[in-house]
């Protein structure tokens, strides 16, 4: 192998490995802002869970109150 015959490969697998290196990291940048964006939408819809959790937990917490309160009024009733 002579140097022209390397220079001439060198033409070819330089602009190449350029191409892919490029593509490459625009690829990994797309991949990370698609993740990202994930993350984003899998964050607010635990934070919207929670807070319906909350606010069923304190409905749940009501209708119990509720509940020993009418039983203590049918057991009022029953008793007379």
């Amino acid at each position: 192998m002579n140097f022209a015959s390397l220079l001439n490969g060198a033409e070819i697998v330089v602009p190449v490995l350029v191409f892919l290196t490029f593509s490459l990291q625009k690829w990994k940048a797309g991949m990370h802002d698609a993740w990202k964006e994930e993350a984003e939408a899998y964050r607010a819809r635990a934070e919207r869970l929670d807070e319906e959790v909350a606010k069923l937990v304190a409905e749940v917490k009501a209708l119990r109150s509720e509940n020993a309160e009418l039983r203590g009024q049918i057991s009022e009733l029953l008793n007379r």
